[in-house]
C-alpha cells in the first residue's frame, strides 16, 4: 500500500519538480507507517535514492531523445584565436536552440561584400561589388575617379566608431545618391562583370562553397542581403557556382532602359537601413514563417539588423567578421554580434556550427 501510494505521489508532480516530490514522500513516510521515526527515516532515505534513480533515468532518456547539450568548449572551431564571444552562456544557449530546431526551422541571412567574399588576400583589400563594376571598360571617362573620390570621403565615416548610427545613415544616403547620379546616360553590357571577376580573381571566403552546398542539400533557404551592387553580387556567385536554387538576393540592381543605365531599381539599400528594408521586404520572410531560427552573417554594424523582418524569431545567432580598425571597433562589434571573428578569412566557424545543426 505504501509503495503504491508513493508511486501515486510521483505521478502527480511534474517530472522536473523533484524537490516537491521529495517533500511529499517524506510526509507520506511519516503518516502512512506506524513505525519508529528511525525506521521511517531509513525508508525515506531509500525512497530518496529511488527518486534520484528516476531523475537520472529521465535525464538519460532526454539525452537519447534530443542529443547531448552542446558545450562551447567542445566546439573546436570556437576555440580559435580569432574568435571573440562576449556572453558565452547566451551563445551556448542559442547554439543549442538552433541544434534542437534542426534544419527545418533554420534560415540563413548573410551580407555579401567582405562577408561571403574575403576581406583581403595577403593584406590586399578585395574588390567590393561596386568596385567590380568600376573596373569595367565600358564606363564613361572620369567615372572611376569620381566613384573612388566618393569612397575615400564616405568610407571612413561608415566605419568610424565615434559617429552615431543616425548620423552615419544620413551620410550613407548622400553617398548613394551621389553615386546614383554617376550611373546615368551610358550604355552598359552586363556580361563584362564576369570578365572583371575572372581577371581580378574575386574570391569567396574559404569554405563558402561548402557552406552553401550543404545548405542546398539540407534545403535551407539563404538570403544574401547586400547594400552593394546586386548585378555584381549575382555575377560573383554565378562565377563560383554558388548561385544555387535556395539562394535569394536582395540588393541594389541597375535600372536599364534598353542598354542604357538609369540609376538603381527601387529604393536604395545602404549599410544602415538594412533593418528598415528587412521589414519592407518581409514578404520574403512571410514565406518562411515556420523558419524561426536564424544564422546571420555580416561585416558591418548595420548587418546586425538584417533579421528584423523575421516574424517572431525563436533564436538568432549573429556572427560578425571584423578586419578594419580592430582595436577601435571591437567593443562596438561585440555589442551587436554574438560571435566576432577577427581577421578570419574562412567560413570554418560557420561550417562548424552548421555541422551541429544540419
Amino acid at each position: 500500500m505504501f509503495i503504491r501510494t508513493a508511486f501515486d505521489v510521483l505521478e502527480t508532480v511534474e517530472v522536473t519538480d523533484y524537490l516537491r516530490a521529495d517533500t511529499h514522500l517524506y510526509a507520506l513516510t511519516r503518516c502512512c507507517l506506524s513505525v519508529p521515526i528511525a525506521t521511517a527515516l531509513e525508508r525515506y532515505v531509500a525512497f530518496r535514492n529511488f527518486l534520484a534513480y528516476c531523475k537520472s533515468l529521465v535525464n538519460n532518456m532526454k539525452e537519447l531523445t534530443v542529443g547531448k547539450r552542446v558545450k562551447l568548449e567542445d566546439v573546436e572551431v570556437l576555440l580559435n584565436d580569432s574568435v571573440r564571444i562576449h556572453d558565452q552562456s547566451y551563445v551556448e544557449d542559442v547554439i543549442n536552440s538552433l541544434v534542437i530546431g534542426g534544419r527545418d526551422k533554420l534560415q540563413i541571412i548573410s551580407d555579401f561584400d567582405r562577408t561571403l567574399t574575403k576581406q583581403h588576400v595577403d593584406g590586399k583589400p578585395t574588390l567590393s561589388s561596386f568596385c567590380i563594376f568600376s573596373q569595367c571598360s565600358q564606363l564613361p571617362t572620369g567615372y572611376k575617379e569620381q566613384d573612388a573620390a566618393l569612397c575615400r570621403h564616405y568610407r571612413p565615416i561608415e566605419i568610424d566608431p565615434h559617429i552615431s548610427r543616425e548620423e552615419k545613415a544620413k551620410h550613407m544616403v548622400n553617398w548613394y545618391q551621389e553615386a546614383e547620379k554617376l550611373l546615368s546616360g551610358f550604355d552598359f553590357r552586363i556580361e563584362e562583370l564576369e570578365q572583371v571577376i575572372r581577371k581580378e580573381g574575386v574570391e569567396l571566403r574559404e569554405g563558402s562553397n561548402r557552406m552553401l552546398e550543404s545548405l542546398r542539400t539540407a534545403d535551407v533557404p539563404v538570403l544574401v542581403f547586400s547594400a552593394g551592387l546586386g548585378d555584381s553580387v549575382s555575377a560573383v556567385l554565378r562565377y563560383h557556382n554558388a548561385l544555387l536554387p535556395n539562394v535569394h538576393i536582395i540588393s541594389n540592381y541597375l535600372q536599364f532602359n534598353g542598354l542604357q543605365v538609369n540609376g538603381f531599381q527601387g529604393d536604395i539599400i545602404h549599410s544602415f537601413n538594412k533593418n528598415q528594408h528587412a521589414v519592407e521586404k518581409s514578404d520574403y520572410f512571410k514565406v518562411l514563417a515556420c523558419r524561426k531560427n536564424v544564422l546571420l552573417l555580416g561585416d558591418e554594424l548595420g548587418d546586425a539588423g538584417m533579421a528584423d523582418g523575421v516574424q517572431n524569431p525563436d533564436s538568432v545567432l549573429k556572427i560578425g567578421f571584423l578586419y578594419d580598425r580592430v582595436e577601435d571597433r571591437l567593443e562596438e562589434f561585440q555589442n551587436h554580434f554574438d560571435i566576432v571573428l577577427i581577421d578570419d578569412q574562412t567560413m570554418d566557424v560557420v561550417n562548424g556550427i552548421l555541422d551541429l545543426i544540419l
